[in-house]
């Protein structure tokens, strides 16, 4: 497969099944780092962009490793507890220490989390919805994906939303794909592998296991942060899209 993003893909009857990442791909975090920076500003703490911008990723880091423990509501508060202590001591090693309970940072942390869609993301959502194209979702994420997506409008598009939580283990493991197929043929009992998309933005994490499940990857490298993964692995093979928008284009 050339890797233009006006390539066609070749469209059968039925429709291709279409399964999407979702954090990087439909949606995204909205200005966390300011907001934390904000949100501890109002609390009588001064802290400067970059102390914020580690001490969050110090917590990122430790939600992407744990979030597959977020199974249900408790031990999902628990892991926010953890990255709220996390971030706080990030902080102190700075010379910023927090004088706040850990509740309270917490809470600040959880303010600070929204997430917003793309701006193509919707309208490329309704076209395909139109065309009756099905689709789902499998992402690295906690088990409040479907919540979170029904909050913002998006999950009525979707025939299933699976995160690695559900799972019990996070992409790129085979376990994770193979998860998925099995939700999609559910809906589509005769689907073939071949006529399934996966397009997600992350080279090991999407496309690598996406092709390894015998799934085709669509890999949406919007900017130079999407590319961080890929620019060691060249793959002609991988159709690659700027935008989500590339998606109808190729679905023509």
């Amino acid at each position: 497969m050339s890797s233009s993003h006006n390539t066609p893909l070749e469209i059968h009857s039925p429709p291709p099944f279409l399964i999407f990442d979702a954090y990087g791909t439909l949606v995204e975090l909205d200005d966390f780092y300011g907001r934390l920076q904000c949100g501890f500003a109002e609390t009588g703490h001064t802290i400067p962009p970059e102390a914020i911008k580690y001490a969050a990723h110090q917590e990122m880091k430790h939600y992407i490793n744990c979030s597959t423990q977020a199974r249900d509501h408790q031990s999902w508060l628990s892991l926010r507890r953890e990255c709220a202590q996390i971030m706080s001591d990030a902080l102190g090693t700075q010379g910023h220490p927090l004088t706040l309970s850990i509740e309270r940072t917490t809470q600040v942390l959880a303010d600070a989390i929204h997430f917003h869609e793309f701006p193509e993301t919707r309208e490329v959502l309704e076209e395909l919805h139109a065309k009756k194209i099905p689709m789902g979702i499998l992402s690295n994420w906690d088990y409040e994906l479907p919540n979170i997506l029904d909050a913002m409008g998006l999950k009525k598009y979707f025939h299933f939303i699976l995160s690695s939580a559900q799972i019990g283990v996070p992409k790129p493991a085979p376990e994770t794909f193979a998860a998925a197929i099995e939700r999609a043929r559910r809906f589509v009992p005769d689907l073939n592998l071949g006529h399934c998309y996966y397009i997600g933005d992350h080279y090991e994490k999407d496309v690598l296991p996406a092709r390894a499940a015998g799934l085709t990857p669509l890999w949406l490298v919007r900017n130079e942060r999407d590319l961080a993964s890929g620019d060691d692995c060249p793959d002609d093979k991988v159709l690659r899209l700027p935008s989500l928008k590339n998606l109808l284009n190729v679905l023509k």
